[in-house]
């Protein structure tokens, strides 16, 4: 409890949202090293002093330059759905904070696990992505290397950016149009990875939380990539309660929002949009999966605000147990990603995927 305080607290600085002098300079200090040890490892990889190693089936990799936020989830679903009809897809996860990160498990369609056990991104993608197998594991080399074996045409990298003991090829980075850059700054006083000038390693460039084309920000982008660059927008699609029933719900009605992503703004903004009066909150460090006992008395506060629904993420979602009854329902707000610029792009990409002869770089002017 008190180190997540400690972490909510530090991000609200990181935000803007509280001033604390001492704290601010602290995180500077730190994000001095991790910025020279990004500099640095990208560095050695630059020169082949570190060594990327291919593998036969082709590698597709979905990440960003700063930590989450971004809508690479959601991406990732869009994508593999474009190619999963005309390839034998594997899709590549970490299994963040899950049992099956430090070890290597490969999962398809059949198989039932749940978020502790396979990670909460991994089980929303397998929700979304039909016929595909999933490699589990931190070690995304160990993965690619299984899904060659298993002669898969094509391997999608959740999160592989960073990632450079893979050859990869095609690198398409997802971008948040709302905070591009990471509050400028490195982890932990903002949120970037690394720096911006490494967009030249992207093949492709998807901006998100974009609902049209945005020129200041792709004029920035074009001081470090000259690849495409195309633009996609969020859209709420409907409510479903924790058993995949939809439910119905009516404008104006006082609901309750908790939610572990990294961005929560966004989809607190979403709901306020559609409409919802919000009448309690509740913000969790990013992939926490939200306690029995914290869920009880926030459903109990709730209720006290004459809250009628409570309302979380679908990365939330499936880390509650669909059979626990609670005095409120707990329902979720599943999304879909739509391109909002330059679909012809998205069309090439595909098209590229798809094809015999995709090389990395191949996108680029």
């Amino acid at each position: 409890m008190l180190k997540e305080n400690i972490f909510l607290y530090a991000k609200d600085v990181i935000d803007g949202k509280k001033r604390n002098f001492f704290l601010s300079k602290i995180l500077s200090f730190i994000a001095i090293f991790f910025r020279f040890g990004s500099f640095f490892r990208n560095f050695l990889y630059n020169l082949n002093i570190f060594k990327a190693t291919k593998v036969k089936c082709k590698v597709i990799s979905i990440g960003n330059i700063v930590a989450g936020g971004t809508g690479k989830t959601p991406f990732t679903i869009f994508l593999a759905n474009q190619l999963i009809d005309k390839s034998k897809l594997a899709i590549i996860s970490r299994g963040y904070k899950s049992k099956a990160e430090n070890s290597s498990i490969v999962i398809n369609k059949e198989s039932k696990f749940s978020a502790s056990e396979v990670g909460d991104e991994t089980l929303l993608l397998k929700h979304h992505i039909k016929n595909a197998s999933f490699f589990i594991g931190k070690d995304k080399l160990n993965s690619a290397k299984k899904a060659s074996k298993m002669n898969f045409d094509i391997a999608v990298i959740d999160d592989g950016f960073q990632y450079r003991k893979l050859k990869k090829d095609i690198e398409i980075v997802i971008i948040n149009a709302i905070d591009p850059f990471g509050k400028n700054s490195f982890l932990p006083k903002g949120y970037l990875r690394e720096n911006p000038k490494n967009l030249k390693r992207a093949d492709f460039i998807c901006v998100n939380n974009a609902k049209s084309k945005i020129n200041s920000l792709e004029n920035e982008i074009r001081k470090y990539s000259t690849s495409p660059i195309i633009y996609s927008s969020l859209y709420p699609n409907k409510f479903l309660n924790l058993s995949k029933k939809e439910i119905k719900i009516k404008k104006k009605e006082k609901i309750a929002v908790f939610s572990a992503i990294a961005s929560p703004n966004i989809f607190f903004n979403t709901l306020k949009d559609m409409g919802f009066q919000i009448v309690n909150s509740l913000y969790l460090l990013d992939h926490e999966k939200i306690s029995k006992e914290k869920l009880d008395a926030f459903i109990k506060h709730s209720i006290l605000q004459k809250a009628k629904y409570i309302v979380t993420t679908e990365k939330d979602a499936v880390k509650l147990d669909p059979n626990i009854k609670r005095n409120l329902q707990v329902i979720y707000l599943e999304i879909h990603l739509k391109i909002t610029h330059n679909k012809h792009h998205l069309l090439a990409l595909v098209e590229k995927i798809l094809s015999n002869d995709v090389k990395s770089n191949e996108f680029k002017n």
